[in-house]
C-alpha cells in the first residue's frame, strides 16, 4: 500500500493492526467517493445524507478524522437544509472538497 504521508494518519501506519485498518478503508474509499459523485449528480439528497453520516462516524475510527469531520458538515446541512429543496447545488462545494479530501488519500494504483 503507497500512503500520501503517514503522518496524515490519527493511527500508527507502522503498527500492523492499524496499518489494516487503514488500508480497508483506502480500499473501501474509491466506492464510497463514486457514490458520493452519483448522489450529487442524481440530486438524490436522501442518499447523500446516508453516505455522509456514515463516513461521518467511521472515518475517525479508522484514522481519518478529516473526512469524519467534513462528511459531518455536510450532513449536519443536509438536515438544515429545506425540506423541499430538490437540488444538491447549496452544497456542491463542500461535496466537492469531501470528494478532494477523499482522493488524496487514494493511491494513484487504486
Amino acid at each position: 500500500m503507497t500512503a500520501p504521508d503517514p503522518n496524515a494518519y490519527s493511527l500508527d501506519i507502522n503498527d500492523p493492526e492499524d496499518a489494516e485498518l487503514i488500508e480497508y478503508f483506502l480500499g473501501e474509499l474509491p466506492d464510497r467517493v463514486q457514490a458520493i459523485a452519483t448522489a450529487v449528480s442524481s440530486n438524490d439528497i436522501d442518499e447523500l445524507k446516508r453516505i455522509t453520516h456514515q463516513l461521518k462516524g467511521a472515518a475517525p475510527g479508522f484514522g481519518f478524522p478529516a473526512i469524519g469531520s467534513a462528511a459531518g458538515e455536510i450532513e449536519g446541512q443536509i438536515r438544515d437544509l429545506d425540506e423541499t429543496v430538490e437540488s444538491c447545488d447549496s452544497i456542491r462545494a463542500q461535496v466537492d472538497g469531501l470528494i478532494s479530501l477523499c482522493q488524496s488519500y487514494i493511491s494513484p494504483s487504486s
